[in-house]
């Protein structure tokens, strides 16, 4: 049999595929069984304010979205308060005048209509290979800066916030309370979003959108199923790490079955989720049967609490996966621990996604310590070519793209499960300060190469997997290869992530280092 034989999408896919399907039903529908089915295709959708000049204008002309960032752009330089601002008066919505916040949001509905760009679906997708950085400044989402009026009113609030200058910051609140909204489009949703967290020093009367930790454990995981069915964002490096660590299994490109026990560290945002197909694909070939070897799966906690690595307590997926391995004779042990390789003959696989820059110094040094067979780090792309703001822009892009890649992965419908992943997502506003903020993949290669590691590239029965499993999404899905072997995953042309597979370049030991290392 060969890699691709047991490699394909099907296989690769935690959402796709027939064979043993009953197997990941009672995996999924033992303890869960309010979940639902998974459907036979996911769904594939081709689809300033200067106060006196802004104040004093009519109060019974409604206020469009395309006249406030109009206003925004033209008002001219306010002075900045230097003293530490008093906070803002609270504004609920509820005493705004109602006539006026509805002409609002239909204008500025009109407007968004009229601007909206036209948009090809039977483009190509592009697989070829070159850079994977993103190019232009700040086009990413594939929408015109004109037509995205959100980040044009938040990013002068930002600025406004950061500058203490809070005449304009108290009217571009005021106009974001009438645009925004947590249903509509992604304008409106990214407007609702980044006022909540903009907003949040001036007043306490703001509720905060479901998250991850913060929703019930069954629609948790109902949420991470379906956002799995209907998106790439996470089923695409998924599938690429995936892809890897079976071929880490086999010995390389050999196809042959290595010996001993599989290791796999789990250091990612799956919630389990990504499991179950590779241990599938593990008994398809032989490895990790009763008898023959064990396939052991620690889950480290470290730089959980970012982003989509955070779950609502009592959510446990361990015996879930204990109960779907026994149903398919694997001999699977799961644990929860720290970075470490067990006693004996073990093949040892880091697999590092989403939550690279929050792990810390320690966790670096314990992994290199480790000497693992491969390492797959999987990041979001925030480097160059992301537009040309800094901060909270760069943060207001990427979330962006998520919201506009979702709402035609739910085909404009609301739900709560959609709630619930774009509330985790707009999280990714609040990620000031850490490390890899603003990093994409080339300075993720400086700092890997920096502990001590060296890229290797996918296999080709990996890449056509990624490639297999992207068919089957939007079309506006895409992936870049890049020169030095990683791949990426873009939007409209814009890339949001990148995979890309790590192995030690040298041997540490206690004495001397080989030939070119260094000590740690």
């Amino acid at each position: 049999m060969t890699l691709e034989e047991g490699l394909d999408a099907s296989n690769l896919s935690s959402h796709h595929g027939n064979h043993h399907h009953h197997h990941l039903m009672d995996w999924l529908e033992d303890s869960i069984s309010f979940l639902p089915t998974f459907p036979n295709e996911p769904y594939s959708v081709p689809e300033e304010i200067d106060h006196c000049q802004w104040w004093v204008q009519d109060q019974n002309q409604p206020l469009t979205a395309a006249a406030a960032v109009a206003a925004v752009a033209a008002a001219p330089s306010i002075a900045i308060v230097t003293a530490k601002p008093e906070p803002l008066p609270e504004m609920p919505k509820a005493e705004l005048p109602k006539k006026r916040k509805l002409a609002a949001r239909q204008t500025a509905s009109v407007f968004e209509e009229e601007r909206k760009p036209q948009v090809n679906n039977g483009s190509k997708k592009g697989h070829g290979r070159g850079s994977m950085s993103n190019s232009g400044s700040g086009g990413g989402g594939g929408a015109s800066k004109d037509v995205r009026w959100a980040e044009q009113l938040l990013n002068p609030l930002a600025a406004a916030i950061d500058a203490a200058n809070l005449s304009r910051a108290q009217h571009l609140i005021y106009v974001l309370q009438e645009l925004a909204s947590p249903t509509g489009d992604a304008n409106h949703r990214l407007a609702f979003y980044g006022l909540q967290v903009l907003s949040r020093n001036f007043t306490s009367s703001l509720s905060s959108p479901l998250t991850y930790s913060s929703t019930d454990p069954r629609l948790f995981r109902s949420a991470l199923i379906k956002f799995h069915e209907v998106s790439a964002w996470f089923a695409f490096p998924n599938c690429l790490a995936n892809a890897a660590i079976l071929q880490a299994a086999m010995g390389g490109r050999a196809g042959q079955v290595r010996s001993g026990s599989l290791h796999v560290v789990d250091v990612g945002v799956s919630h389990g989720l990504q499991w179950p197909t590779l241990m599938e694909a593990l008994t398809r070939r032989g490895m990790g049967l009763v008898g023959q070897g064990m396939v052991k799966l620690t889950v480290v906690e470290t730089g959980s609490g970012g982003p989509f690595g955070s779950a609502p307590a009592g959510y446990d997926f361990v015996p879930q996966l204990m109960r779907y391995g026994k149903s398919i004779d694997l001999n699977l042990r799961v644990e929860r621990g720290e970075v470490g390789r067990g006693p004996g003959k073990e093949i040892v696989v880091v697999c590092l996604q989403f939550r690279a820059g929050r792990v810390g110094p320690g966790f670096w040094k314990a992994v290199r310590e480790m000497e693992p067979d491969l390492v797959v780090l999987t990041e979001m792309e925030e480097g160059r070519g992301r537009g040309e703001e800094n901060g909270f822009g760069r943060r207001a892009e990427m979330l962006w793209g998520f919201l506009e890649s979702t709402s035609v992965a739910f085909k404009g419908r609301d739900s709560e499960e959609r709630r619930v992943v774009e509330g985790e997502a707009a999280r990714l506003l609040e990620e000031e300060g850490e490390e890899g903020e603003g990093w994409g993949n080339e300075r993720w290669k400086e700092k890997m190469e920096g502990e001590g590691f060296k890229e290797e590239g996918f296999g080709e029965e990996a890449v056509e997997a990624g490639r297999a499993l992207l068919k089957k999404y939007d079309g506006n899905w895409e992936m870049k290869i890049g020169t030095d072997g990683a791949v990426g995953l873009s939007w409209k042309g814009q890339t949001v992530s990148f995979c890309s597979l790590w192995k030690p370049a040298y041997k540490t030991t206690a004495g001397v280092l080989s030939s070119g290392g260094r000590r740690h």
